[in-house]
């Protein structure tokens, strides 16, 4: 990466950490950094390229803020990135809205893009690890991706406060709850 896409990028999650993701531009980017829109529009086509550039580098950063214990078991580092992140959800959750919430998802999410999300790609690995058996390691997957993203959410929200023994009572029930 170029120091000018680096600028950027950098513009761009400084942004994101602290104002409404919604309500850039590329115009209010190039304000924000000096450089002209249509200089801008030379790294990234769109404003989706540019975030979707930002997640994959927000993830990877995500995934190495929340590195656990090698020596754990699955279950137990599972339990510490669920944690980990949940926390960073109260102390940064413009940037945990945008990383899970941002338009440019959308294609990742539908199974259309590659696994560049260094973050999502732990959480997976550590569920197939974890998986008991009474579903796909998929289904699993997603069971604990909803719960992770929901109760963020709820974070975000303000609706509760973080819980780290709830996270690890429902992490623990939907392990036994998932065996044949």
């Amino acid at each position: 990466m170029d120091n000018t896409q680096d600028k950027i990028i950098q513009a761009t999650i400084e942004w994101i950490e602290t104002d409404d993701y919604t309500q850039l531009s590329m115009r209010k980017l190039a304000q924000k950094i000096k450089m002209t829109t249509g200089a801008i529009y030379k790294y990234f086509q769109n404003k989706d390229e540019l975030f979707y550039q930002v997640s994959i580098i927000l993830s990877q950063q995500v995934s190495q803020k929340l590195v656990i214990n090698s020596e754990a078991s699955a279950k137990d580092k599972l339990l510490l990135l669920a944690d980990g992140f949940c926390q960073l959800s109260q102390r940064k959750p413009k940037l945990v809205n945008f990383l899970f919430f941002n338009p440019s998802l959308h294609d990742f999410y539908h199974g259309n893009s590659n696994y560049d999300f260094k973050f999502y790609n732990q959480v997976m690995d550590l569920v197939y690890e974890v998986n008991p058996g009474g579903v796909t390691d998929q289904q699993f997957f997603v069971q604990i991706w909803s719960f992770i993203q929901g109760y963020s959410l709820l974070i975000l929200n303000k609706t509760v406060n973080y819980d780290s023994n709830l996270v690890e009572r429902t992490l623990n029930e939907m392990i036994r709850g998932s065996k044949k």
